[in-house]
C-alpha cells in the first residue's frame, strides 16, 4: 500500500540523531576537557599534567592514564556532572529551505558530512536555542527485544530482493491526539471491537485516543461499506479488500488515518472480520508491519489467524514506540547506531538522554 510521505526533516547530534547530550570524555585517547575533569577529580594538576595538555577546538584536554578509574568513581559522585550539552547539526538543504538567516564564514567551518550530506552547525542558532525540550534517559532493551520491534518498525528480517528499502524504512507514530469517528452505518460490534482495544492502550500516556461525533474534529475515521452503505471516506482505498487502510503522514509524524470495511465481497463471520478489524488497528497506530518472530497470537505475528489478541509483548512493543527515551522518527541505521552509542556510553559510567524538541 502506497504512502503519503513529505520530507523528512531531523536534527543531527554529532553521530547520532536526537541525542541532546553525551558522556564528554573521550576514551579513545584518555583525554578529557579541563573543565569536566575539574568537576570530577580531586587531584591537583601538576606541571607534568600541564606539559601534555592538548588543544584542540578552543578546549583544552587533560591526560588521564586510567579514565575508566575515573568515571566509575566520578558517577558514584552524585554532584559530579558527567554531562554536557552536544553540538547539534541539520543537512544544509534543509536549513537553506527553513531558515533565511545568512550562512556565515564560522558556519561553512563548522560543516561536517554524514552520509553525503553536508550538515550545519544549529546549536549557536537562536531559533534551536529557543525551542523547549524535554531530555528523557535512554531506554535500553535486550537484543531479542530490539530484534522484533527493528522488525515490525523497519522489515529488517523480512525478505526482500531490495536490501536498500529496509534503511529508507523510518519510525512513524502519532504525535497529536487521535480522535476517531465511526461512521453512520458501522456496526455496533465493530465500534465495540475498537472501543474495547483502545482501552487496553490506557497506560500508554504519549498514545491519547477519544472519540468525536464530529467528522471535522477527527482525524480517523473507521466506515463500513455494504449494500445499504455506499459512502468512500478515502478515495486511496480503492480496493475492494475485505479490510484495507490508508495513512497520511508528514516527517514521520502520523496526522489522519481512514479504515475500511468492505462487506459486499465477503460472507465471513463478523467475528472474524471483528478481529482482522482489530489487527489492522494497531498496525495503523504506528504503521508497524508483521513479523515472523512473534507467535501467532500475537497481533503482530504474520501468521494467519482469525484469533488474535494483544498480548504483553505486542503491549511492551507500544509502550516503548512511544517512549521518550528512543531517538524518534529515524532510520533503521541511525535508530541501531544511537542503540550503539548509548550502550556505549552507559557501559563506561556515562549517561545518555535523547531530547525531544516537539
Amino acid at each position: 500500500m502506497k504512502k503519503n510521505m513529505l520530507l523528512w526533516f531531523v536534527f543531527i547530534s554529532l553521530n547520532s540523531l536526537g541525542q541532546k547530550k553525551i558522556h564528554p570524555l573521550e576514551t579513545e585517547n584518555n583525554y578529557v576537557k579541563l573543565s569536566i575533569y575539574k568537576k570530577i577529580s580531586s587531584e591537583k594538576l601538576t606541571k607534568k599534567d600541564s606539559a601534555n595538555f592538548k588543544f584542540i577546538k578552543g578546549d583544552t584536554l587533560v591526560f588521564v592514564k586510567n579514565l575508566k578509574k575515573l568515571i566509575r568513581k566520578s558517577s558514584r559522585n552524585k554532584n559530579a556532572s558527567l554531562m554536557h550539552a552536544s553540538r547539534a547539526y541539520m543537512p544544509l538543504h534543509q536549513y537553506k529551505k527553513r531558515h533565511s538567516e545568512i550562512i556565515t564564514k564560522q558556519d561553512s567551518l563548522n560543516f561536517r558530512l554524514k552520509d553525503k550530506d553536508t550538515l550545519i552547525l544549529i546549536s549557536n542558532k537562536k531559533f534551536y536555542q529557543n525551542k523547549q525540550g524535554v531530555s528523557i534517559p535512554y531506554e535500553p532493551k535486550g537484543d531479542e527485544f530490539l530484534k522484533v520491534y527493528t522488525d515490525i518498525v523497519y522489515k529488517k528480517y523480512q525478505n526482500t530482493n531490495n536490501t536498500n528499502q529496509k534503511t529508507r524504512e523510518y519510525m512513524r507514530l502519532w504525535k497529536k491526539l487521535i480522535k476517531i469517528y465511526f461512521a453512520p452505518g458501522l456496526h455496533s460490534y465493530y465500534k465495540k471491537a475498537i472501543q474495547q482495544e483502545v482501552k487496553k492502550l490506557s497506560s500508554i500516556d504519549s498514545l491519547q485516543i477519544l472519540y468525536t461525533k464530529n467528522i471535522k474534529e477527527s482525524n480517523y475515521i473507521i466506515y463500513q461499506i455494504n449494500d445499504e452503505n455506499s459512502t468512500r471516506y478515502s478515495k486511496e482505498i480503492k480496493g475492494n479488500n475485505a479490510l484495507d487502510y490508508y495513512l497520511f503522514w508528514n516527517n514521520g509524524r502520523i496526522y489522519d488515518a481512514k479504515l475500511a470495511i468492505n462487506l459486499k465481497n465477503t460472507d465471513e463471520d463478523k467475528k472474524i472480520i471483528g478481529n482482522h478489524l482489530i489487527q489492522y488497528f494497531y498496525q495503523t497506530l504506528g504503521r508497524f508491519f508483521t513479523t515472523s518472530t512473534l507467535p501467532c497470537k500475537s497481533i503482530f505475528s504474520s501468521c494467519t489467524s482469525d484469533s488474535k489478541q494483544l498480548t504483553k509483548q505486542d503491549l511492551e512493543l507500544l509502550k516503548y514506540h512511544y517512549s521518550y527515551g528512543i531517538c524518534k522518527f529515524t532510520d533503521l541505521k541511525t535508530f541501531e547506531e544511537n542503540h550503539a552509542k548509548a550502550k556505549e556510553v552507559l557501559k563506561n559510567g556515562g549517561q545518555m538522554l535523547f531530547t525531544h524538541l516537539d
